[in-house]
Formats: C-alpha cells, structure tokens, sequence
C-alpha cells in the first residue's frame, strides 16, 4: 500500500489540489440550479431526464445524465473529481512517456503545467462548476485515458474504449477524436500495419459527431438560439461564418490572458527545444513571435496591438456579436493577415526542428486536432458568446504539445550529459 501510494503522489497531490481548487469555486450557481430543478421533476430519474434532453436540447446524453445527479450529489461530485483528475495525471504521464525511470526527477513537471494550463476557478466555470466540469473537464481526463490505446499495453481495452465513447458525447471532443484517430489509422495504413485494435476508436468518434449532427435536441436549441443569440447568424455565408469563429479565436489567443498564457506557454516550449537544438533561424523567429504578443501586456506597441484596434472596430450584431467585415476595406485584412502568417511562421519552425516523421505526426495532429475542435463554434450562433471553456479541447492539444516538446528538450539534455560523462571518464 505505502509503494502504491509512493508511486503515485504527483497523481494523488495533483487530485488533492483540483478538489481544493473546485471547492474554491461556488459550486450551488450557474447551470446547476436548473439541473437540480430538472433531477426533482424528473423524479431523479436521471437516464430519463437524459434521454428527454437529447429529444429537447442536447446530443450530450451521458454527459447531461452526469450533470443533473451531481447537481444533486455535491459530496460525489468532488469524489469523482479527485477520482477522474488521478486519472487524468496518470494517463497524461503514460501517453507521454515520463513513466520512463529516466524522466522520472522531471515527472513534476507535468502536474505543475496542468495546474497553469487547466485553472478550475477560471477555465471551468463559465455555466457553474459541476455543468462546466462534466461537460469538458470529464471528457477531457476520460479521451486522456483513451488515448493509452497507443501504448504497447494492450490491457483494460474495454474500459478505455468506454471511457472513449463517454468522451465523444462532447461534440469538440467526438472531433478532436477522430481526427487523432483518423491519422492515426492512415498512417498505418500507409506503414501497412494492421489497424482492428483502432476502428471501433475511430467508428465511435464518427458516431459521436453523427449524434451532434442529427440529434433533434440539437436542433431545437440551434433554433433557438439563432433567435436569442444571434439573429444574423443564417444570414452570414459559410466562409463568413468561418472567418468570424477565426476572428473569435484569433482574439482570445491574443487577447485573453488565460488563453494567451496556455499560448505562450507552448511557443516557450518550442523555443526551448529549438535553442537545444542550436536551430538559430528558428530560435530567433519563436523568440520574435513570443515577444510581439506578450509586449502589449506592457503597454509597448507591436503588430499585434494593431491586430486588438482593428477587431474592437469591426462592426456587432444585434445582439453584439463580432461580424466579419475582412476583404472589405484593407484595413479589415491585417489581423487576419498577421494571425495566418504568425500561425504560418509556427508550423514552419515546428517541421523544421522536429527530425522525425513521428514526431511531425503527432504535433501536427494535436495542432490540427485542437484549432478544429475550436473552429466548429463557427457553425454556431453561439460563437461569439461561447466562453473560454470551449478552448478546452485546444488548451489540451496544446498541454500536451508543450509536454512533448520539453521531453524532446530532455531528451537532447540527457544525451548531452552522458555524452560528457563518457568524455570525462575516457
């Protein structure tokens, strides 16, 4: 028991400190009141009341099962995010490798990133606590677990596909899913390996986008919200609406300080394996990127402070919600201009610093992965008033691109010294 215990303190501090941090948080506001009103008309029949809200207003079956019994059950509620948070730590320290007894002094590194990358009080608390937290913070830690079909051990497959199928009720996260999937399975394909053990992976994330899709709930609420939210929304074109969620997306990376810092944090990280990596064009060009978004936070002008000016300009919606006017003067294509060609500067250091396809494999499947899930709030009225808690799916994508990076960082770090060790001894 005290070796079980031993071997999993950051996974138990890490749980500890996200049920204290959860408990920070008020737990009886938001959402929380109607669902509690929902579990007492429903008799506390919370399948029932499930299955009513997927007829009525959301594909999110399982999930909203959750949400209406721990609206209910507070003391459960911080049970299971102690439990679903350890979880989530220990899958996060498998799926990327420090389980290895050479990272081992550096395993501390991942709770500390999580905690900046995933704040309860900030980031998961836009409907309430418990709404938000089973809603995005469950399917998170469960699509974490997941994930470990990618490691050699074969075992508790069921229960890992399980957990994947919960995780793809979210509909950001049933298409983070499938692309993860998707590549995955093409790439093997194209190594000509076999590919039994993904395809029910990659049929349950094509269900969960399916349920989204053609759930009548779903479609009542997008009527509805059209009306309430954003009258101009079947107004606006495809591309328009695209543009708008890429606007939304564009400023809250740059201008929203916990989604900016999650940013930064993962530029940092790529800057640091490019200065491991002596790649000096590709060190100057982080470092240049990093310095024009974090500068105007010291009030000193850059690009990107041009970049704010311009969308506070762009004309709102009834309902005051950012429209897209780029193309139609030349003003209105800078900050659109400036985010392509500082995303584009990104991919390009990325490719050139990574040596091996795998590695190119799996960050830019992360990175298409994460700006997808968050680019289909574009084909929602609700894009513009959405929160920070649909960067979710992203803020993971890039959680675990930062974890990547700084194990490639560890990993030249580590050969560097027993390069010397072995110098020093001959």
């Amino acid at each position: 028991m005290t070796k079980l215990i031993k071997n999993n303190m950051l996974s138990i501090v890490f749980s500890s400190l996200m049920v204290i941090y959860t408990m920070g948080s008020s737990i009886t506001s938001g959402d929380v009141v109607y669902f509690k009103n929902y579990a007492k008309e429903f008799d506390y029949q919370y399948l029932t009341f499930a299955l009513s809200r997927y007829s009525t207003w959301s594909s999110r079956l399982l999930i909203e099962s959750i949400s209406a019994y721990f609206s209910v059950h507070y003391i459960q509620f911080f049970i299971m995010i102690f439990g679903i948070s350890f979880l989530f730590m220990t899958s996060i320290i498998q799926l990327t490798g420090f389980d290895d007894k050479k990272y081992s002094q550096y395993k501390l590194i991942i709770p500390i990133l999580a905690i900046f990358f995933f704040p309860i009080n900030q980031l998961f608390d836009g409907a309430g606590v418990i709404a938000t937290m089973t809603n995005y913070y469950v399917p998170m830690c469960l699509l974490a677990y997941g994930l470990l079909i990618f490691k050699k051990d074969s075992k508790y497959y069921l229960v890992k596909l399980l957990a994947f199928i919960f995780a793809m009720q979210q509909e950001q996260f049933a298409l983070l899913g499938f692309i993860i999937i998707l590549i995955t399975v093409g790439y093997r394909i194209c190594q000509k390996l076999t590919i039994t053990y993904y395809v029910p992976f990659l049929i349950f994330s094509m269900l969960g986008i399916l349920s989204a899709k053609l759930s009548p709930g779903n479609a009542i609420r997008t009527i509805k919200e059209i009306k309430e939210r954003f009258p101009d929304f079947e107004s606006v074109s495809f591309f328009r609406k695209l543009d708008i969620g890429f606007i939304r997306m564009s400023y809250d990376l740059l201008f929203n300080k916990l989604v900016t810092l999650f940013f930064i944090l993962m530029l940092v990280s790529i800057l640091i394996f490019s200065v491991f990596k002596r790649k000096i064009n590709q060190s100057i060009t982080m470092g240049a990127i990093i310095a024009m978004i974090v500068l105007p936070y010291l009030q000193i002008w850059t690009p990107i402070s041009k970049v704010k000016i311009i969308y506070d300009s762009f004309p709102k919606g009834l309902n005051e919600n950012i429209l897209s006017i780029t193309g139609q003067t030349v003003v209105s294509i800078f900050p659109d201009l400036v985010m392509v060609l500082m995303l584009s500067a990104i991919i390009v250091t990325i490719w050139t610093i990574l040596a091996t396809y795998r590695d190119k494999i799996i960050i830019f499947t992360l990175l298409i992965g994460g700006t997808a899930s968050k680019m289909l709030l574009s084909l929602s009225p609700t894009v513009s008033i959405s929160g920070i808690r649909t960067f979710v799916p992203m803020i993971f994508c890039g959680f675990l691109i930062t974890i990547y990076f700084i194990k490639l960082s560890l990993d030249v770090m580590i050969e560097s010294n027993q390069q010397t060790r072995i110098e020093i001894k001959s």
